[in-house]
């Protein structure tokens, strides 16, 4: 029996395994990073305004945060980066830290959630390597521009403005989307259907 069919006690392990399996990551790497804290505290580091201190409470509201973010993204559909830039930016990251760490982190969210697609049979492969090719020539270019735009102004705010702009534009559109499909009588958009 397929596990991409949603029913049977195999589907529905092989989806709550999980639930544990990152509760002992984040268990084993809160520990961690409070343990590096309390050596930096103790031998006198001078924390920067930029430096993340993972502290008592850090080390639970940022995670639990970042999972708030990742079952909206599974949600409604919209990248985790969108909520993670502004969560890094009031954590006091550099803007152009924020920007990259998010980045990385949507690069293998953005694989795991393909493969999903591809295992539910949802993903049209020669669609899928366009939109690819297209959206890592436009990350390059992207990159290239805004370097020599906050090189050329020497305004890292301006990474900020962009990160915002990209918000409120895919806001727009998702909305504007979800109306549309609505209105055309499109509301079942269920996994378990497929299967």
């Amino acid at each position: 029996r397929s596990l991409t069919k949603c029913e049977g006690i195999a589907y529905w392990v092989s989806v709550l395994i999980n639930i544990p399996i990152v509760l002992g990551f984040m268990y084993f790497i809160r520990k961690h990073l409070i343990k590096e804290h309390t050596k930096k505290l103790e031998s006198g580091y001078q924390y920067l305004q930029s430096d993340v201190q993972w502290n008592d409470r850090a080390t639970v509201v940022y995670p639990l945060a970042c999972g708030v973010a990742g079952i909206f993204a599974g949600m409604f559909g919209i990248g985790g980066g969108i909520i993670k830039n502004p969560l890094m930016l009031e954590m006091n990251v550099l803007p152009e830290v924020a920007v990259a760490t998010s980045s990385t982190m949507i690069f293998f969210t953005t694989g795991a959630a393909s493969v999903s697609y591809i295992s539910f049979g949802l993903l049209n492969l020669k669609s899928g390597g366009i939109f690819f090719s297209v959206g890592f020539l436009a990350t390059i270019g992207g990159q290239k521009i805004m370097r020599y735009i906050v090189n050329r102004f020497e305004r890292k705010s301006i990474i900020i403005v962009v990160v915002a702009l990209i918000i409120g534009l895919s806001t727009i559109m998702m909305t504007v989307a979800s109306v549309k499909s609505i209105q055309e009588g499109h509301t079942d958009a269920s996994l378990c259907g497929a299967g």
